[in-house]
């Protein structure tokens, strides 16, 4: 069995990616998606399943951390019962991938794993802003990739976006990055990219390690990050919390739902620093996807929906207004 770790801060593109994957080549193996949500609310497995994809959900909690146990149990009965070619997992957005791995590479999983991909998705409108703000998380995500995705790169221009590829490739030398929009890849290149990859972890000796940090000191600081979220976390706590709540079959007014997620990105709304949202909403017979990631809004049109569900994920949440602005998104549907 193979097993393909993608992970990347939240809002990165993880499962827009994944959806890509599958429609590529879930038909030609047997795949299972393990899905490890960071709020109480799961979204991501559902937008998944919907794509056809046999997906396996894991919410309200950190599977390198909070919830190892259950992941390695959840992980053995996916080979006992379900027998796939390939497993991928997508940790939560704050997950520490060396952890995860660990995990993985126990003993309990040696006579069933033949293969291990860590694939980094990396968000080229908000890395900048993530690596000044979270130095160690950064380079820990981008250290232990064999395989990183720079997305988004249609957001920004094309000088920033080698500026950052050549970032990434200061912290991690043997790392191949591949640029990408909405998640798309050159197969063949993603392929060669994966056989290529070094099958060992690698030990940096600490002067190595500090010239990877300066190197790339000096590329960000040749581009301009205006704009980009800051933080302010401490080096290795993320420390967010998260707002979910699954809001039954209640019809929204889609205009009201767009004022409010535009709202969740303005410093001034009142209702906490948030770093990312989604939600699936039921809009009569049909169903919508609004997001906010990296400071930008989106949605996408979706089929018949059984409920409305969100998740809400940043600091000082307030979750009264929180609750208060989706009941008024429902008010006004007959």
């Amino acid at each position: 069995m193979i097993v393909d770790i993608v992970f990347g801060f939240l809002g990165a593109g993880k499962t827009t990616f994944i959806t890509r994957v599958l429609k590529e080549w879930g038909s030609k193996e047997k795949t299972v998606v393990l899905v490890n949500e960071f709020g109480e609310v799961g979204i991501d497995g559902e937008l998944l399943a919907a794509q056809g994809g046999n997906v396996v959900e894991m919410p309200s909690g950190c599977i390198c951390c909070t919830l190892q146990a259950d992941f390695r149990s959840q992980l053995l009965d996916i080979c006992r019962t379900i027998g796939p070619e390939r497993v991928i997992i997508e940790p939560t957005g704050v997950a520490t991938i060396a952890q995860v791995r660990s995990i993985i590479e126990a003993q309990l999983f040696e006579n069933t794993i033949r293969e291990i991909n860590d694939i980094l998705i990396a968000d080229a409108t908000g890395f900048m802003g993530l690596y000044k703000a979270n130095r160690h998380f950064v380079e820990s995500q981008v250290e232990n990739a064999d395989v990183a995705l720079l997305n988004k790169c249609d957001k920004v221009d094309k000088t920033k976006a080698m500026v950052i590829r050549s970032a990434i490739s200061a912290i991690n030398p043997e790392i191949t990055v591949l640029m990408a929009e909405f998640g798309a890849v050159d197969w063949a290149d993603y392929h060669l990219a994966l056989s290529a990859a070094p099958r060992s972890r690698r030990t940096r000796i600490e002067d190595e390690h500090d010239q990877a940090h300066a190197e790339v000191e000096n590329l960000m600081a040749e581009a301009d990050s205006e704009g980009q979220p800051h933080f302010h976390e401490e080096e290795d706590a993320l420390g967010y919390e998260s707002y979910g709540c699954v809001l039954g079959d209640l019809s929204f007014d889609r205009s009201a739902l767009e004022a409010f997620f535009r709202e969740l990105n303005e410093s001034n709304s009142g209702i906490g620093v948030i770093v990312r949202a989604k939600g699936i909403f039921r809009l009569g017979d049909r169903g919508i996807l609004m997001e906010l990631a990296s400071g930008e809004f989106s949605f996408q049109p979706m089929g018949q929906l059984k409920e409305s569900k969100v998740s809400i994920i940043g600091k000082a949440l307030n979750r009264e207004k929180i609750a208060a602005e989706l009941e008024r998104c429902a008010a006004g549907e007959d």
